[in-house]
């Protein structure tokens, strides 16, 4: 009889485990960046843009509000690049067409992707006219969907195998008669 770590139904269980804890690390290492606000008007917030593997410099901005007695909501968005004290403005006007299909209350979601270099910012409302708290959403573009399908995958494919080891024949541990034998046991009732 071989060695119980040496099986197909050993092989089966700890690979797929060791395929699932590295499936795991590459969804943590993702390089994913991304910092929720809730922000008035001259409320600042820091923003930094990376400059690494895997990060683009390009930023999702994502606007989420309730319009407080209007159907137009018009907001002026500053970045403030904390360097050179260059200025990036970006005016929206958000309607009913922003509105989300669902809840009792009024709610307008926004989304806009710029270009920014890597740096250092700050990010502040100049203008609300017609809103009141706003929640400001910054996602720098990277690759992180990549490496959270490849590590999701590994994960499928790790609990596959782990399935694949219980449905294998034969038993993880040795019966009692085979430890018997191997042990040497059998061949001293033998010799009596």
């Amino acid at each position: 009889m071989g060695s119980i770590w040496f099986s197909k139904k050993s092989f089966f269980y700890f690979g797929g485990l060791a395929v699932i804890l590295i499936g795991g690390l590459v969804v943590v290492s993702s390089p994913y960046h991304y910092i929720n606000y809730s922000v008035s008007v001259n409320q600042q917030r820091p923003w930094t843009i990376y400059n690494a593997a895997g990060y683009y410099p390009q930023v999702e901005i994502s606007i989420s509000l309730r319009p407080s007695n209007t159907t137009v909501v018009l907001l002026d968005l500053v970045i403030l690049d904390n360097d050179t004290l260059d200025t990036t403005s970006l005016n929206m006007t958000l309607g009913p067409e922003h509105q989300v299909i669902g809840p009792d209350v009024t709610i307008y979601e926004y989304s806009e992707i710029i270009d920014l270099a890597p740096g250092n910012y700050t990010v502040y409302f100049e203008k609300v006219d017609g809103a009141g708290n706003i929640d400001l959403g910054l996602n720098q573009i990277s690759d992180s969907r990549i490496w959270i399908v490849s590590g999701g995958m590994m994960n499928i494919i790790g609990i596959v195998m782990g399935i694949a080891g219980y449905l294998v024949p034969g038993s993880f541990l040795p019966s009692d008669s085979d430890t018997i034998v191997e042990w040497g046991y059998d061949k001293e009732e033998k010799d009596q």
